[in-house]
């Protein structure tokens, strides 16, 4: 897998806060939709805290209806830039930018559940967002089951696929996995600073005026009234389209849909492969292995990443939730050629798991990209 390149090189001209542990930088404390918050962070003695290799988390709260937002960014040598632009969708008010600084970087760690140590090492597969090609790889498990993936820097996110190292006919492993940035929160250092979005008029309470904030890093009630919704009858795979997916262009209403969570036909197929290849009217595979759709190659996602025919090997036809097949030309997007058909293979979430306790596929969050869009 290539390496990512993590550099973004930003010209401040705005006023720089913070201590002799934590500086920061930013543009202006007054925006108004359309402009952009840049921020520098500064750790000037990094390596006497031994932050050479840390992890910059803002968490943006809007003071008066209790909203966060949340970004995070690698340091590397106590040093990090990013920009975040500010869409129509953040109402005028007044924010609080927290900036907390955690050592090391984003580590994923996990367990076989119910280990009987006869998997001292288990194979896992990495999918990056809207990034072609596949990272696999073995690591060791100890005789409590435990392991640990190498440090890894990708942008927005990673699809995790564990599998036995040797080659059996079910994929049998049950894991539980955890990022040690997000499961032990506890910041090295820390600085809040605040900004404002349009106009904003004078404080009138506490909620609105900045001396009466306090950070809190535990999970805000960001719940809305109850509220009572009339709708057609969905099936379960219709609520789960709804819930979980489809993003984007992948919500295409013209998609053959195939059901797996109430259905049972994608789980007794011997492979993926062969359920999509036999179900999939016009999809014809040649004796090379090669997925065509009207004589133009086929696009396949799982849970909306982009990957070969060949990683779905490895999901347990089980596991699937659902598989939509979008006719060619396909508006899906990613980078193959719109003339192509796509196959969109959903894993199952949540309450959709039933009593599936063979869990070995995750999403795992990772870096924001150093431009985004706070939205």
């Amino acid at each position: 897998m290539k390496k990512i390149s993590l550099i973004l090189l930003l010209a401040f001209t705005g006023t720089v806060y913070g201590s002799d542990s934590l500086r920061i930088e930013l543009n202006t404390r007054k925006f108004v939709k359309g402009d952009t918050l840049d921020f520098k962070c500064t750790i000037p003695n990094f390596a006497e805290l031994k932050l050479q290799r840390s992890t910059l988390n803002v968490w943006i709260e809007d003071i008066e209806r209790t909203h966060r937002w949340k970004y995070r960014y690698p340091i590397i040598n106590g040093e990090v830039s990013a920009a975040l632009a500010i869409t129509d969708k953040i109402p005028d008010g007044r924010y609080a930018v927290n900036f907390l600084v955690q050592p090391g970087f984003l580590k994923v760690t996990g367990e076989v559940v119910a280990h009987d140590k006869k998997d001292t090492s288990i194979m896992y597969m990495m999918m990056l967002k809207n990034k072609k090609g596949t990272y696999i790889d073995n690591t060791p498990v100890t005789t409590e089951g435990t392991f640990r993936l190498k440090s890894t820097l990708f942008l927005d996110s990673a699809f995790f696929v564990f599998a036995p190292a040797n080659k059996a006919k079910r994929n049998y492993l049950a894991i539980a996995i955890e990022t040690l940035l997000d499961s032990a929160f506890v910041p090295a250092l820390y600085e809040t600073h605040f900004i404002t979005v349009g106009d904003v008029a004078a404080p009138g309470g506490k909620k609105t005026d900045t001396t009466q904030y306090t950070f809190n890093s535990e999970e805000t009630d960001n719940l809305l009234p109850n509220v009572t919704v009339t709708t057609k009858y969905k099936s379960k795979v219709q609520q789960f389209d709804a819930e979980y997916y489809s993003h984007g262009l992948f919500q295409n209403e013209g998609a053959i849909v195939f059901d797996g969570i109430e259905k049972k036909d994608i789980a007794r197929s011997s492979t993926i492969m062969q359920f999509i290849v036999s179900n999939v009217t016009g999809l014809v595979e040649d004796p090379d292995g090669g997925i065509f759709w009207r004589q133009q190659p086929v696009q396949f996602y799982l849970d909306e990443f982009a990957v070969s025919p060949e990683d779905l090997v490895f999901i347990s036809p089980a596991d699937i939730a659902m598989i939509k097949a979008f006719r060619p030309p396909a508006h899906v997007g990613g980078d193959f050629d719109l003339v192509s058909g796509a196959i969109a293979v959903y894993t199952k979430k949540g309450t959709y798991l039933n009593d599936n306790k063979y869990r070995h596929s995750f999403i795992v969050k990772g870096y924001t990209n150093f431009e985004s869009k706070w939205q």
